[in-house]
């Protein structure tokens, strides 16, 4: 039996491609803007009865634009994981200053956290029990506009994929995928749509 649609918006462009960005509050580039006001015209015709938005800037600037008319919460749970003193670098320059951590993460990634940030497990773990909590929701029309860390793990944990292959979901700024989701389970509907 059908129970809700689900709807995952990655925030606009911030021109940082790239770099690793998660709790540094950057707002969306000229580009990111007219993104999200293109993938606007979709996101209105979906009726949507209710938005969760991570409450990060270019989050928050991302679900203005959009202009739905329907309510919307910030919720910490769906903010970046935070990637401590990575953040705002490119892997090359972490490969260059912390070698011997990017191998600690590729090698035992269940257990690494991120140097002066947060650990994966824990990151998991907010957004496991974010989509718990969305499932209890009663609404039948849902928009999560968050990061695409956070739609990589929420896609294998609907999905009911191992989290290890959250990477196979390249997940574009400004753009959304859709759930349809039962009482068994996800099917995903579409994916890194845009206007």
């Amino acid at each position: 039996m059908l129970k809700k649609t689900v709807h995952l918006l990655r925030h606009g462009d911030t021109g940082l491609q790239g770099c690793y960005i998660g709790r540094t509050d950057v707002p969306l580039s000229p580009e990111g803007l007219l993104q999200v006001g293109r993938t606007a015209s979709l996101l209105r015709q979906e009726n949507i009865d209710r938005v969760f938005c991570s409450p990060m800037l270019r989050c928050r600037q991302t679900s203005e634009l959009l202009d739905l008319g329907s309510p919307c919460e910030c919720h910490e749970s769906l903010k970046e994981i935070d990637f401590g003193r990575w953040e705002g670098k490119r892997f090359e320059e972490i490969v260059e200053n912390d070698a011997a951590l990017v191998t600690s993460w590729t090698n035992e990634p269940d257990s690494f956290c991120f140097p002066e940030g947060e650990s994966i497990a824990g990151f998991r773990q907010r957004i496991a029990l974010f989509k718990e909590m969305l499932i209890t929701e009663h609404e039948e029309r849902m928009l999560l506009v968050t990061h695409g860390g956070v739609i990589r793990h929420l896609l294998c944990l609907m999905l009911g994929l191992p989290m290890e292959k959250y990477l196979i979901f390249d997940v574009q700024p400004g753009c959304f995928c859709s759930l349809q989701v039962y009482s068994d389970g996800s099917v995903l509907t579409g994916f890194n749509l845009k206007g």
